[in-house]
């Protein structure tokens, strides 16, 4: 930081000494990166403390990143993207991958991701990458558990499952058995919505996937409500297959609702089940 003071100070108006400037910035940029990713561990290259949670690199079909950036070093691109973390509420960790010597890239996570229900994050062990993640203390102070005066309504409900009721999405029970399940009847499009205590700002979905029946969790999309208006909150396209798997979306800054609803993008012709254990709402902090 000294140099940086120091090389402002000097009174260079040539545009040499612009491009001088501008190099040293990069130079201590990339330093200050390079050292705080391997002193214990961390970055803190942001406000926060990011851990390294994994080697490898997110699967492309277990998550969806927020955005991402290349870069021709591993320090600028960790400046950058670690300085895009800090302004988007939606991001929780990092992808840092070495594509090759002159060439690196980020990655923002995440609209959404999977987890499972071991707690893992699906990953590739096998490429040139790691994945930091925000602090638990971090985590927690960003977020607050809507817990109380919560009801949901669905589309309907499959007749054949006993004690299969739309509340029981709401239990606070993530671990499906059959007596604590939620099935809608075999449907185009079905779907299910939450309303919430009054207006609040969203910050996560979490839902907890069951496969007790095999029914497939796929192309739902998540949106959020207030006053008629509507937006969306993420789209998951792939399908889960472990009893009570979890999905997290992430929603943007401006998601602030009244109600919560999933859907199931049916293709045409084509009749679903929409299916699941436990559906968890957090208000930002």
């Amino acid at each position: 930081m000294k140099a940086l003071i120091l090389f402002k100070d000097t009174s260079i108006n040539s545009k040499a000494g612009n491009m001088q400037f501008e190099f040293f910035k990069k130079v201590i940029a990339c330093i200050l990166a390079c050292l705080e990713l391997s002193r214990n561990q961390q970055s803190r290259c942001t406000t926060y403390t990011m851990n390294k949670k994994f080697i490898g690199s997110l699967q492309e079909d277990r998550a969806k990143p927020l955005w991402e950036f290349e870069k021709e070093s591993v320090g600028l691109v960790m400046h950058i993207c670690f300085s895009q973390c800090e302004r988007d509420q939606r991001c929780v960790g990092i992808e840092i991958c070495t594509i090759r010597p002159d060439l690196s890239r980020c990655r923002g996570c995440c609209e959404w991701y999977v987890v499972d229900k071991d707690g893992g994050l699906p990953r590739n062990a096998t490429d040139g990458c790691k994945y930091f993640e925000l602090s638990k203390d971090n985590m927690e102070s960003r977020e607050s558990k809507v817990s109380a005066n919560l009801s949901a309504v669905a589309s309907s409900t499959y007749w054949s499952i006993t004690s299969n009721i739309v509340s029981n999405v709401l239990d606070g029970i993530p671990a499906c058995n059959r007596s604590n399940i939620y099935s809608s009847g075999r449907e185009p499009n079905p779907w299910l919505e939450v309303t919430l205590p009054g207006a609040i700002t969203i910050w996560k979905i979490l839902i907890y996937i069951g496969d007790i029946f095999g029914f497939d969790f796929v192309n739902v999309n998540v949106t959020y409500s207030k006053n008629g208006v509507t937006d969306i909150c993420g789209f998951y396209p792939g399908v889960l297959s472990r009893d009570s798997d979890q999905v997290t979306f992430y929603c943007p800054a401006e998601a602030h609702a009244t109600t919560v609803k999933l859907q199931i993008q049916s293709k045409p012709g084509q009749l679903n089940f929409l299916y699941l254990c436990e559906i968890e709402i957090y208000r930002k902090s």
